[in-house]
C-alpha cells in the first residue's frame, strides 16, 4: 500500500469506540480524525491508555506525530509524555532535551497540590 493510499485509508476511519472515554466532553461520533487530528494527538499523548497510544501511532504518520510536537505538543505536553513520545517520534536528543527544560520549567497549576 503506498503512504498516499495509506494516507487516504487513515482518513476514513472514525474515532474507535474505547477512545470515547478520553473525549468525555464533546459528542465522539463528531470528532473528524483529520480536522481535529491536534485535539486527538494532544489527549491521547497525554492522557491515553497503552491500546490508544498504539492506535494514535497506527493512525497518523510519524510525520504528522513530529509536526504535532514541533507546533504544539512541545508547549503543552507534561516532561514525561513529552519526553516519551519526543522518543519514539524520533525527535533527535539535543531538541528532545531543550523541550525538556523549557516543560520542567513550566508552571503546573496541580502541582504540589494536596487533597487533604
Amino acid at each position: 500500500m503506498s503512504e498516499q493510499t495509506e494516507s487516504k485509508f487513515r482518513n476514513n476511519m472514525k474515532l474507535p469506540e474505547f477512545i470515547f472515554p478520553s473525549f468525555w466532553e464533546y459528542d465522539p461520533e463528531t470528532i473528524d480524525i483529520v480536522k481535529h487530528a491536534g485535539l486527538i494527538m494532544d489527549r491521547i499523548m497525554e492522557r491515553g491508555s497503552w491500546v490508544s497510544m498504539l492506535w494514535l501511532q497506527r493512525t497518523y504518520s510519524k510525520d504528522q506525530l513530529v509536526s504535532f510536537l514541533e507546533k504544539r505538543g512541545n508547549r503543552i505536553l507534561s516532561s514525561r509524555e513529552l519526553n516519551y513520545w519526543a522518543l519514539i517520534s524520533g525527535i533527535p536528543s539535543e531538541k528532545r532535551q531543550k523541550w525538556l527544560e523549557k516543560a520542567r520549567g513550566r508552571h503546573h497549576v496541580w502541582r504540589g497540590r494536596h487533597s487533604h
